[in-house]
């Protein structure tokens, strides 16, 4: 009984110890496996962090020559467009070298038009030769095909479009400055204001002296400008006839001459003289003589003619002044000068002449 019992002991013993071996084995076995697992995972990580490196080092390299490349590109492309300007410039420098300009019309533009034509040939050349008369002077002018370019300082007239027609033209309008006709008078009339109705009677001589308007008891010596002025046509449509109402007429009483600045000396020149003037001619006035604003009606405020009103129209004398030209005989040099004069050189030229510009 005693050797059987310590049989099974020993048995069991034995049995133990192997479990308890199997097990170490397993545990050894499971800490490699993890071990090389782990190692693997490393190894694949950083494998991928220096693919990552790598990639992003090329990438990072493409991106640079990618920037060079379009930074030589952009300054080549700037090179080229400052080149090309530079040759158009130098080109149209000597383009028109040899090439003649005839221009006439509107005394009232034709100071602005010399400086203009100076410009224009101290840039780009040519020979341009610019004159006065009026503006129905140079509308025949351009007709009969004696000038290139006509100045004018009121609208064509249909019937000068037809005759145009007839001689085979096609007349072109050119819109290059606003003007406000100016009301002016001797140093001695202190007059703040006249409506347009009050100056329609003294040009048509129902309104006579001073007096009556509010002034010294005082012949008026009424100064206009002649038949072939654009200005006088303009003021004989816009104020003696009230905008075309009637069929007024200068009286023949009026003195009429042919330029903004005859009648700047002669305003100038005489005691209880009145006049009418281009705002350009303000500057060559000076102090010498008064400017009048003008109302539109008794109950209506005074305005000065000012760049302001005169760009609005709110001014009740300001108009358009105008290039015309015949469209089946536009020279290159004809047009060339009408884009300077539209141009922003042209149009700041018109400023320091004392008008308005379009643009």
């Amino acid at each position: 009984m005693v050797k059987k019992r310590s049989k099974l002991w020993l048995i069991s013993l034995t049995a133990v110890i192997c479990v308890f071996a199997a097990v170490s084995f397993l545990a050894g076995c499971g800490s490699a496996s993890a071990a090389t697992t782990a190692a693997e995972t490393t190894m694949a990580a950083e494998t991928t962090a220096v693919a990552t490196t790598a990639s992003e080092t090329k990438a990072a390299e493409t991106t640079a020559a990618g920037t060079t490349a379009a930074a030589t590109t952009a300054a080549e492309t700037t090179m080229a467009a400052e080149t090309t300007a530079a040759e158009t410039t130098a080109a149209n420098a000597v383009k028109f070298t040899n090439e003649k300009l005839s221009i006439s019309g509107s005394t009232t533009t034709l100071e602005v038009s010399q400086l203009w034509a100076e410009a224009f040939m101290a840039e780009f050349g040519g020979e341009i030769s610019v004159s006065g008369g009026g503006s129905g002077v140079g509308i025949a002018d351009l007709i009969n095909g004696t000038s290139d370019l006509a100045n004018s300082s009121r609208a064509i007239k249909s019937s000068e479009n037809d005759k145009s027609k007839v001689a085979g033209g096609d007349i072109k309008e050119y819109k290059v400055l606003i003007d406000g006709i100016c009301i002016v008078t001797s140093k001695n009339i202190n007059i703040p204001e006249l409506t347009l109705n009050q100056l329609a009677d003294i040009y048509i001589g129902n309104i006579t002296n001073w007096d009556q308007v509010g002034g010294p008891d005082a012949p008026i010596l009424v100064i206009a400008r002649d038949s072939s002025s654009g200005t006088g046509e303009f003021f004989l449509q816009k104020v003696v006839q009230l905008g075309q109402t009637n069929t007024n007429d200068y009286s023949p009483n009026d003195l009429r001459l042919q330029s903004n600045a005859d009648v700047v000396n002669q305003v100038e020149g005489n005691s209880n003289a009145i006049g009418y003037i281009g705002m350009g001619y303000l500057k060559e006035a000076g102090d010498k003589l008064n400017l009048v604003k003008v109302k539109y009606s008794a109950d209506t405020p005074s305005i000065a003619p000012t760049s302001q009103t005169v760009s609005d129209f709110t001014y009740p004398i300001s108009r358009y002044c105008y290039i015309y030209a015949n469209g089946n005989k536009l020279s290159k040099i004809a047009k060339a000068f009408l884009d300077f004069v539209l141009g922003a050189e042209g149009q700041d030229i018109v400023v320091k002449a004392g008008f308005v510009h379009v643009k």
